[in-house]
């Protein structure tokens, strides 16, 4: 799987917990909205930069960029 592929499924993923984890109750929804305005936040940062820490993370673990 490639670096581009493999970042949207962890995004994804991700969002899918925090919804889920959102629907459990007020208990435990202030720290999962905070963690969606995070990933958000992230996500926006990264189209004007072009870093991701995720992708920092995928390279040490020796994901592939592209189908080369």
């Amino acid at each position: 799987m490639t670096m581009d592929r493999l970042l949207r499924l962890t995004s994804g993923v991700m969002l899918l917990v925090v919804f889920f984890f959102g629907l459990l109750g007020s208990n435990v929804g202030l720290f999962w909205k905070a963690f969606v305005v995070f990933m958000a936040l992230n996500q926006i940062q990264s189209a004007f930069t072009n870093w991701c820490p995720v992708v920092s993370l995928y390279r040490k673990f020796g994901v592939k960029e592209c189908e080369c």
